[in-house]
């Protein structure tokens, strides 16, 4: 089963935004061998202002990002995880490390999972 994640990276290379600072995302689909393919970047108001919460931005992007399974950032607040999590989006914080290795990170995650349930 293939899925979606989103990356707050600027060059598509690296984490390396916060999600509330992040003005797009870089969606990467992820297929059952473990091989992914950037599908696009998607644009996204940052919903964090300086230092002013914009609350319709964050659910604009939280909506926008609804058909990922994952977000990726370097930090994510509670209230924009509490939002994630409201849509069944994991949010994940993960600092100083590249796209590849985040999706290799993931991907090993969700087949331990998957062997998990089947021995349950």
């Amino acid at each position: 089963m293939s899925y979606r994640i989103a990356l707050a990276s600027s060059d598509g290379l690296h984490i390396d935004r916060h999600f509330g600072h992040s003005d797009g995302f870089v969606i990467v689909a992820v297929e059952p061998s473990g091989n992914f393919v950037e599908q696009e970047r998607r644009q996204a108001k940052a919903p964090c202002q300086h230092g002013f919460h914009d609350a319709g931005a964050m659910q604009a992007a939280v909506r926008a990002l609804r058909d990922c399974r994952y977000v990726v950032a370097e930090a994510i607040g509670p209230g924009a995880q509490k939002a994630l999590e409201q849509q069944d989006i994991l949010p994940l914080e993960i600092e100083g490390a590249t796209v590849a290795q985040v999706v290799q990170k993931i991907y090993v995650y969700e087949k331990n999972k998957q062997r998990a349930s089947i021995r349950a």
